[in-house]
């Protein structure tokens, strides 16, 4: 039977087609773990007379968002229908849009008033890779009381970069030293909860030898690039996957290396269609080669939900195990080339190149990692940076932009936590600009847009890109590319 492997939709997400039959297996992994695409706030109007702010938890397909586990607890805020109407000054349609496609020369001529210009402005540092200097403006924009709009999405974005830069103190405590009235800083209290979890882990450190260390990659049956890890002396095959936020730790794996939980407080994090607990942890000792990590904030899932369980019939299965994963939180630290041919990653200490905020830089963070992506018709797009999935996918909501066509296509979703969906077109192929290197994805597929969020993600670009080249990944200078 003629037959397709892609992975999909988030971290080592395994999708079997069979062109020959309309039924299709998937076997899914992780997806981006914690959140990806936070939507941090989305400014919208039904009409002219009724512009209100609404906060809601993204729905993106790929993305996990965070909450303690609470059965009481009525999850990520909404729109409210006691919140008093805003003023219509308040509200920009076109300062938004620009937000959301973060197209930030629209943005800055969209930008009307102090706090709007100010907001702009942490976009772009943050952007630009000045996490300390943007959390300031994000700090001085969500206690203005000129403009509610800029200020709840001022605080989801401080929220979010104070998890980036793993400030748990600062952000459990946000609360008490936010100027907003209560509905508005409950939109941060699910991640001051993780905040709180971690607080009392020791800052993290990171050691690098004097010489770039060249280590053995592996490929899993998922499509996931992996590498052999040691944690406190015991060594495990760790999934490399960019499109989780933190580091994933199995319980078996916890237990064995005697990596202790750090709080007694269970979280959740939300997978495709599903959700799963874990624990929040403290790897005193992580090395990757002779590279030395310590105290690394990790979280640990059990490890019966540490496995893609469905076979290709999609009969339940033991599955392949999952011992951990390597989450952006270590690869944003690192100048990483990952070479699937060969199978080779070749890691070193980052140089600063001063490549954050010129033309060279390709790849941000603001919220999870994007690279600019160009086409011949849609621009510049923005997608996000998952070598978790094994392929790559476009959001519907773009195809009309960038002229691509579809065909139908039916496949079944299987993942961890006992989760699933449903998949049902493909984009026969997509001829993108990547770096200055123009490559053509062929069966990219399409997901269903998500609700609009600050700022929303065009596409997912997995590791099916391996085959064009070498991937080099450089956060600390914003640059992304693939070489031959």
């Amino acid at each position: 039977m003629d037959q397709t492997s892609f992975g999909a939709l988030g971290s080592g997400y395994w999708i079997r087609f069979y062109h020959i039959q309309a039924r299709a297996c998937t076997i899914a992994g992780f997806v981006g773990l914690l959140t990806g695409c936070l939507e941090t706030a989305r400014v919208f109007s039904e009409s002219p007379r009724d512009a209100r702010i609404g906060v809601r938890a993204n729905r993106y397909q790929k993305d996990f968002s965070l909450e303690a586990t609470d059965p009481a607890s009525p999850g990520p805020s909404s729109f409210s229908p006691e919140k008093p109407l805003l003023p219509l000054a308040a509200y920009s349609e076109e300062y938004w849009t620009a937000v959301a496609q973060l197209d930030m020369t629209a943005l800055h001529a969209a930008a009307r008033s102090d706090p709007e210009i100010g907001f702009a402005e942490g976009i772009a540092l943050l952007a630009g890779g000045t996490e300390e200097k943007a959390e300031s403006t994000f700090v001085a924009m969500s206690r203005q009381a000129i403009d509610v709009n800029v200020a709840v999405a001022a605080q989801m974005m401080l929220a979010t970069t104070l998890m980036y830069e793993h400030k748990w103190t600062t952000l459990r405590d946000l609360s008490t030293s936010s100027s907003l009235g209560p509905l508005d800083r409950g939109h941060t209290s699910d991640l001051e909860q993780w905040g709180d979890a971690f607080a009392s882990v020791d800052p993290p450190a990171t050691t690098f030898p004097e010489k770039p260390v060249t280590l053995q990659l592996e490929v899993t049956d998922a499509g996931t690039p992996a590498v052999r890890v040691r944690i406190n002396g015991k060594e495990y095959e760790f999934w490399l996957d960019t499109g989780s936020s933190m580091t994933v730790l199995s319980s078996r794996v916890a237990s064995e290396a005697k990596v202790p939980i750090v709080s007694p407080d269970t979280l959740t994090v939300r997978t495709f269609q599903g959700s799963a607990p874990v624990l929040p942890a403290a790897v005193k000792r992580m090395e990757i080669g002779s590279i030395v990590f310590a105290n690394v904030s990790a979280m640990v899932m059990d490890a019966s939900l540490m496995r893609l369980r469905a076979g290709g019939d999609g009969s339940a299965g033991q599955g392949l195990r999952v011992d951990g994963i390597i989450g952006w939180d270590i690869i944003r630290q690192l100048d990483i080339v990952m070479d699937f041919q060969n199978g080779i990653v070749t890691i070193r200490r980052p140089e600063r190149l001063g490549a954050n905020g010129t033309a060279f830089q390709n790849l941000v963070w603001l919220g999870k990692p994007l690279v600019a992506v160009r086409t011949k018709v849609g621009g510049t797009l923005h997608f996000t940076l998952d070598t978790g999935a094994q392929a790559s996918f476009l959001n519907a909501s773009i195809l009309e932009r960038v002229g691509a066509r579809t065909r139908a296509l039916h496949a079944r979703v299987f993942g961890v936590a006992k989760t699933g969906g449903q998949t049902d077109r493909v984009v026969p192929g997509l001829t993108v600009n990547l770096g200055g290197k123009q490559l053509r994805l062929e069966d990219v597929i399409v997901y269903d847009p998500p609700p609009p969020s600050l700022i929303n993600c065009d596409g997912i670009l997995g590791s099916d890109i391996a085959h064009f080249g070498k991937i080099r990944i450089d956060a600390t200078n914003g640059l992304f590319s693939i070489a031959d």
